[in-house]
């Protein structure tokens, strides 16, 4: 059906290399990948060591097609347009089980980078956008680092996807200029503070005093977790939370025990409820929106700076950071920090810790060895 496939570099720059071959009795000449969608294009280098190795590439990659059973005469399937593509992502990142911030934040990318491109680019296809259109877009964003960080993380999602899906050969995001943000710090509290913190917190709003109650005893996260949390994850006797792959940023099943003085509280809020399905805030079968928590954190944390409870930068995560504090310097154990934490690897653990200044330079002297 087919001769063996042969390649032809010209002996000066100014001829093309191919590959070349018989197909049902018709000659075939391949200058480069577009036809298997491959980015490589070895007349684009006037090297004649570069030439000759993408060629030889070009080559090795018909080769295992043909073999496959490809047919160079058959026409390939239109990709979809630029904005069809990024539509067809979106809405499937739409219907996955992502949680509701990242996918609000990848419809207003979406919605910007549309409002933004001329139709000529929209229209077009995906390879066809050139570096600098990406790179004025990312640059509306320069407000800040995490600002810009975000916005890129997300086009490049975009991007990614039309490469996999073979809509695109190349994720053109990636050339664009990176931007690394200054870790933000979430002061942990003295014992003072968080016995003062959660007793005006019990006294003033209850709902928000149980998830930074969580917070600290379960090391849970507030808004994707806690937030979330129904009576049936709550078993044997409130003495556990139990949560499914699907309900937790780790993925995996999370049984976490719940101390005591949590218990007290989830008993006298639940004690008559019965319907499984019952959100532990709500009491509904409706959670709060996803900014419930920051939004009571955010006018709640005025009105303690002022009786001086607080310290600045001191959030809700902070009462987790604290907890992580109070078993390290207990156990000096990471791996049972990484367990409570439901990190994916030992390196998360230790950024952790040295986020939070429980591992420098100055304590590893104090463990060197002697003799």
């Amino acid at each position: 059906m087919f001769t063996t496939p042969k390649i032809f570099i010209p002996k000066t720059s100014k001829g093309r290399a191919y590959v070349i071959y018989n197909y049902d009795g018709k000659r075939v000449r391949h200058y480069n990948g577009n036809c298997l969608n491959l980015n490589i294009n070895p007349n684009q280098y006037t090297n004649p060591k570069d030439r000759e190795r993408l060629t030889k590439q070009l080559l090795f990659e018909v080769n295992t097609a043909l073999k496959s059973g490809w047919n160079p005469f058959e026409m390939e399937t239109e990709k979809p347009s630029l904005k069809q593509s990024l539509k067809i992502i979106l809405d499937e990142k739409l219907g996955s089980n992502l949680c509701d911030l990242y996918k609000r934040n990848l419809k207003a990318v979406y919605r910007m980078f549309v409002n933004f491109l001329p139709s000529s680019d929209l229209n077009g296809k995906c390879d066809s956008l050139k570096l600098d259109k990406v790179e004025a877009f990312l640059n509306k964003f320069q407000t800040s680092e995490r600002n810009y960080i975000n916005r890129r993380r997300c086009l490049g999602m975009f991007f990614n996807e039309m490469v996999r899906k073979g809509f695109a050969t190349q994720n053109v995001v990636k050339n664009t200029k990176p931007a690394k943000a200054k870790a933000s710090l979430h002061v942990p509290y003295s014992d003072k503070q968080l016995r003062n913190v959660l007793d005006y917190l019990k006294t003033n709003q209850p709902n928000l005093h149980l998830c930074c109650l969580l917070t600290y005893g379960c090391l849970l996260r507030p808004h994707h977790e806690i937030r979330l949390l129904k009576l049936r994850h709550i078993v044997k006797d409130f003495t556990q939370i139990q949560l499914s792959g699907s309900e937790n940023k780790s993925k995996r099943v999370r049984t976490v025990h719940v101390p005591e003085y949590i218990q007290l509280e989830l008993r006298s809020r639940l004690e008559h409820v019965s319907d499984p399905e019952v959100n532990i805030f709500t009491l509904t079968h409706n959670p709060y929106s996803v900014g419930y928590f920051n939004l009571i954190w955010g006018k709640e944390k005025i009105k303690m700076f002022k009786e001086k409870l607080l310290e600045a930068n001191q959030t809700i995560y902070s009462f987790r950071h604290t907890a992580v504090i109070n078993v390290y310097q207990k156990t000096k154990d990471l791996h049972i920090v990484q367990q409570l934490l439901q990190h994916s690897n030992m390196i998360v653990t230790l950024n952790y810790l040295r986020g939070l200044g429980e591992m420098n330079d100055d304590k590893l002297k104090d463990v060197l060895p002697t003799l």
